[in-house]
This record gives structure tokens, sequence and C-alpha cells, in this order.
């Protein structure tokens, strides 16, 4: 990779923009843990929170993709308030890069990180064996 075609006469935009491109990564991984995420109740009904959160979540990528990274962090933030995993892992990343990934700094209670940095490690330890199946081709 030709880093130079990534700087802006400092020499350091290229590992940001790595970062960024793991961020996207990041987010594509769990918009997909998302869809899989929703498991019925014991009478295979889905619960309307469920339901809500996937909508919420999904509205959140969209803005995440076309670049409206404010309202994309406060839906993710949001639904993380709430509990839903998949947010916490992008609100965490969101708000521990906003300045240097996404021109904005955003901000979050010391309680919130601490509560989205567990939601995300259960998280990661729930879907992480699915992304070492993927990249095995598997």
């Amino acid at each position: 990779m030709d880093k130079t075609a990534l700087t802006t006469g400092t020499g350091r935009v290229w590992p940001y923009a790595a970062l960024g491109a793991l961020t996207v990564g990041v987010l594509l991984f769990l918009a997909g843990a998302n869809a899989v995420g929703i498991a019925p109740d014991r009478e295979g009904k889905t619960s309307v929170a469920d339901a809500l959160h996937t909508q919420m979540h999904d509205d959140a990528v969209q803005a995440f993709v076309e670049q409206r990274y404010a309202a994309a962090y406060g839906r993710f933030m949001a639904l993380a308030d709430e509990g839903h995993a998949p947010s916490a892992v992008m609100a965490l990343a969101m708000v521990s890069h906003g300045a240097s990934l996404f021109g904005s700094q955003w901000s979050a209670t010391p309680w919130q990180v601490q509560r989205w940095s567990a939601l995300a490690v259960d998280e990661v330890r729930e879907h992480g064996p699915l992304v070492t199946e993927h990249e095995g081709g598997d």
C-alpha cells in the first residue's frame, strides 16, 4: 500500500484511514450480527422491542453509510443505553475516535462507557467465532 497516497503532509493520516477501514469492517460485521441476532422466544415470536431495535439499528447503519455521523452516533448511543450490544460496539468506536475519524468529538459518561464496554465484550465473545469461520472460507 502506498502510504503517501493517504497523507496530508504530516504523514500521519494513513493510520487513521486504516482505523476507519477497520471501523467500517466492524460495522458491516455487526450489521450482519444484528440481522441474525433477533432470536424468537420459546413460542417462536420475535418481541416488539427486538424488532424496534433492529429497525433503529438499521437506521443508524444507514446514517453511518451516508456519512451522517452525528445522527448515526445518536442512534447507536440510544440503542447502546438500552442494552443493544452491536450498537454499543459502534458507539464506543465513534466516541473513542470521533475527532480523528469523523471530524466530531462526541461525549459519553463514564457509566455509559463502562456499560457499553461490557456489552461489546459479550458481543465479541458471542459473534467472534462467526468472523473466524467467515475468514476461513467456511
